[in-house]
């Protein structure tokens, strides 16, 4: 179980000028995944890289895996360890599992209770399993994060009202205008939180939106759905002005924005003021346009005060969610560790077997005029014997296993029991578990 371990930087722990630094796009995970396996001696490794949050999960035997991976991730994005140790958070064991199945179930997100992250973490593990770095550790964590999260979302009310970042942005923007009927929206970027971004501003009455995206047929793909204008990136500059709220998410590693776009666009309409928020982790916005007179800029970390007034409201749900979660996490580290003493079983059970048929063809050959009934009481006697003295063995075994040193242990039972040392390593390990079934990003 201590081979679970997380390490991570979150909207909680760490401002956004640092978790712009440390997120991985989509392009660099594959090559991040190899060097936490080969470099980081983890044996498997699944990156979650969002607007909110940095984490790495591994299933990693090296007792130093906190060092390790603080290294490797400080090394990927030209940060000194020293420095990013002041941000992360390093989980192991029970304590990392808890944590996942918390993400996945929006328990820990910026909006509590929020449904896009459950998304985020497959494409993650999807990814992960794309590059082979998931087997059958990681594989069955994340599946049962992501049934978990289903649970919560289905058993409780911790998502009613569909609160996310994209309608707690929209709801930001409604209090900032009396009235969006007469308004224009441009969304930057057409990915997922756009959709849904899209999708809460029309819900409210925006008078216009259009969308913006570096591909033309993804832009018209989304505002066809909408009623909506599509717009390709590089005539982003032509739309601007007429923006009376912007919104951008657009997947960048450097700002697409500054103060000469924002001045022109103001000059264009004439300095009627412009409500613009940034959802991009890495910002999409260059900081400086706050400093820019009738442009009102915010990011993820100014929907503070609306995720508080969500987060009291849900208070009696969190704690439903929290008792489920607990139910959880002990149904699946039984069933994990359970695992763990399956090979040293299988071995013991098959040298019982393989002596009491020896002894039986033995005994057989000494009493060649038992009768057939005579045989079978020989056969079912042997088995009860047998069987018996398993049992206490067994239970033993099982026991040993979800102790937090299993591993060490069940190396000593097994000398002391007699059995090959490849058994013993082979116990230390969980035993092969069927492979689950790729993932996509449609599967429920």
């Amino acid at each position: 179980m201590k081979r679970f371990v997380m390490l991570g930087v979150s909207h909680k722990y760490a401002p956004l000028e640092l978790r712009e630094r440390v997120a991985y796009a989509d392009r660099r995970i594959p090559a991040a995944l190899r060097t936490l396996r080969e470099q980081c001696g983890c044996d498997e490794a699944v990156i979650i890289s969002t607007c909110n949050r940095v984490e790495v999960y591994a299933f990693c035997a090296a007792d130093d895996a906190r060092e390790k991976l603080l290294n490797q991730v400080a090394a990927d994005h030209n940060l000194k360890p020293d420095f990013l140790a002041n941000y992360v958070y390093f989980m192991r064991g029970r304590e990392a599992v808890e944590h996942l199945i918390r993400v996945c179930g929006g328990l820990d997100s910026l909006v509590v209770g929020e449904t896009q992250i459950i998304n985020q973490a497959k494409k993650a593990f999807l990814i992960a399993q794309s590059e082979n770095a998931t087997g059958k550790s990681l594989n069955a964590l994340f599946l049962r994060a992501f049934s978990v999260a289903k649970r919560l979302h289905s058993e409780t009310g911790i998502s009613e009202g569909q609160f996310s970042i994209s309608s707690v942005a929209v709801g930001f923007a409604r209090r900032l205008f009396e009235s969006l009927s007469d308004k224009t929206a441009l969304l930057i970027g057409a990915g997922e939180v756009g959709e849904l971004t899209l999708n809460y501003l029309k819900e409210e009455g925006i008078g216009r939106a259009i969308v913006v995206s570096r591909t033309i047929e993804t832009a018209r793909d989304t505002a066809s759905r909408y009623g909506a204008d599509a717009v390709p990136m590089e005539l982003l500059a032509d739309y601007l002005p007429a923006a009376d709220i912007v919104i951008t998410q657009a997947a960048s590693e450097h700002p697409i924005l500054g103060k000469n776009e924002f001045r022109a666009a103001l000059k264009r309409r004439s300095h009627r003021s412009m409500f613009v928020l940034d959802l991009g982790v890495p910002r999409n916005v260059a900081a400086d346009v706050n400093n820019v007179e009738d442009v009102y800029l915010y990011n993820v970390d100014h929907l503070e005060q609306v995720v508080a007034e969500h987060t009291q409201a849900r208070s009696n749900e969190l704690e439903r969610c929290s008792r489920i979660v607990t139910q959880e996490v002990d149904s699946f580290l039984e069933h994990f560790q359970g695992f763990s003493a399956g090979p040293l079983i299988e071995t013991l059970t098959k040298r019982a077997q393989a002596v009491k048929s020896a002894e039986l063809e033995r005994v057989s050959a000494r009493l060649a005029g038992l009768d057939e009934d005579g045989k079978r009481e020989l056969e079912a006697f042997a088995d009860r014997l047998t069987n018996k003295l398993l049992h206490t063995q067994i239970n033993g075994l099982k026991q040993e296993s979800r102790r937090a040193d299993a591993a060490e242990s069940l190396r000593v039972l097994s000398r002391a029991l007699g059995l090959e040392d490849d058994a013993a390593q082979t116990a230390a390990q969980p035993a092969e578990a069927p492979s689950p079934p790729p993932l996509t990003e449609k599967q429920p």
